[in-house]
């Protein structure tokens, strides 16, 4: 099972704007230049991510993206189920499949994946950016400000 790449931005954007240092809100010019993802790209999570309430954007010349309420607390396993839909791991319908109704693979690998989202289960949005993480997020961040102010 591989994640979206859409899934995988999410991601990074939730734990960047989580543990920026707070002094102003973070734009997707600034996520984009450190995880090298392009502007529109950026556009379209952060969008989806706001219409979730997992973050606030505000428009304007001092606008941004910030951490919504609570969403710390969010496992990584409901932002997942969130973004990745609801698509089995196999589709045993598309190619058609001459088991399909008579195969244990099927039942086998939703099982796994049902695994796989529980685990994520037991993580927050918190968990992730425990310290070194957080530290390391704040330090882009802070570079990225000493670099804009030079």
């Amino acid at each position: 099972m591989q994640l979206t790449r859409f899934s995988d931005y999410a991601l990074r954007l939730l734990m960047y704007v989580s543990r920026a240092d707070g002094s102003r809100p973070i734009t997707i010019a600034e996520v984009g230049q450190q995880f090298d993802i392009s502007h529109n790209h950026l556009v379209k999570v952060a969008a989806r991510l706001s219409k979730l309430g997992w973050i606030t954007a505000t428009r304007g010349r001092h606008g941004g993206l910030q951490l919504g309420p609570g969403a710390e607390r969010l496992s990584v396993g409901t932002i997942l189920r969130e973004l990745e839909g609801h698509k089995s791991v196999v589709d045993c319908a598309d190619p058609p499949c001459a088991l399909k109704g008579n195969c244990r693979l099927k039942l086998a690998l939703d099982e796994a994946e049902e695994a796989f989202y529980r685990a994520l289960d037991g993580v927050t949005l918190g968990d992730v950016i425990g310290s070194r993480t957080a530290e390391s997020i704040i330090t882009l961040h802070r570079n990225f400000l000493s670099r804009r102010a030079a």
